[in-house]
């Protein structure tokens, strides 16, 4: 080691002493006024300021960054209300139903007009729906469907991820869930449906389109949309 580095190291571990104790001493500039007021501090635009000038400039920066913090928090809190309202309310609409045919038909209309959606669709796998009355609806009802390989390939992450997923979704996915209206979105959020995170049974899939590139992305929550699905899912055990 040069004598250039040992004494830089010197002064760092002096450094550190200093820092220490100055930790372990907060009252210490209290005691040393001449020495708080003396001290200054260079500034970014190049002139100097004292030390209570920087401390006061710091703490407004935190106030200011806890405040912006906060309103975040709020405006969060004010729009999961407005989700769980909504979802209340389609849950009671859903339970009104009385056949298979109201309860597709209320899942795509009020989720497309509560959640402001380009497309929502819904695509339960046939070989699940013992128990719908009517068979003729398991082939004219475009949310039913017989998928193989290698159609069901693609969604075989997700199905065993047990876990909504947001984002661009690929080509084949897309032409699967929305067919004709594929080419014209951009971003979606993807619900399997399943009774609970334990469940190895995935009894189909919603989807939530937007033509918003943006409207959907990986780093959104999916806690609601979660909660949505396994919601869905519940209410439709009486047709499986």
């Amino acid at each position: 080691m040069t004598q250039a580095n040992k004494k830089s190291l010197t002064e760092r571990e002096f450094e550190k002493s200093i820092v220490k104790y100055l930790d372990n001493n907060p009252d210490f500039f209290s005691r040393e006024p001449e020495l708080l007021a003396s001290m200054q501090l260079p500034h970014e635009r190049g002139s100097a300021i004292s030390l209570v000038e920087r401390q006061v400039s710091v703490l407004r920066q935190q106030k200011d960054d806890l405040k912006r913090q906060l309103n975040i928090l709020i405006q969060n809190s004010r729009t999961n209300e407005k989700l769980s309202d909504k979802i209340n309310v389609l849950i009671i609409a859903l339970l009104d139903t009385a056949t298979i045919t109201e309860f597709l038909d209320i899942i795509s209309n009020q989720l497309q007009k509560d959640f402001k959606a380009d497309s929502v669709v819904l695509r339960l796998f046939q070989s699940h729906f013992k128990k719908v009355q009517d068979k003729s609806i398991l082939q004219t009802r475009e949310e039913f469907v017989d998928w193989s390989e290698p159609v069901l390939g693609a969604f075989e992450k997700v199905i065993k991820g047990r876990q909504p997923v947001c984002g661009n979704l690929k080509k084949g996915q897309l032409d699967s869930l929305f067919e004709t209206e594929a080419e014209d979105i951009s971003s979606a959020a993807l619900i399997p449906l399943i009774d609970n995170n334990d469940s190895h049974v995935c009894y189909g899939m919603l989807a939530i389109g937007s033509k918003d590139r943006n409207h959907f992305h990986a780093e959104m929550g999916t806690l609601f949309l979660s909660h949505l699905g396994k919601i869905i899912s519940i209410l439709l055990n009486k047709y499986r």
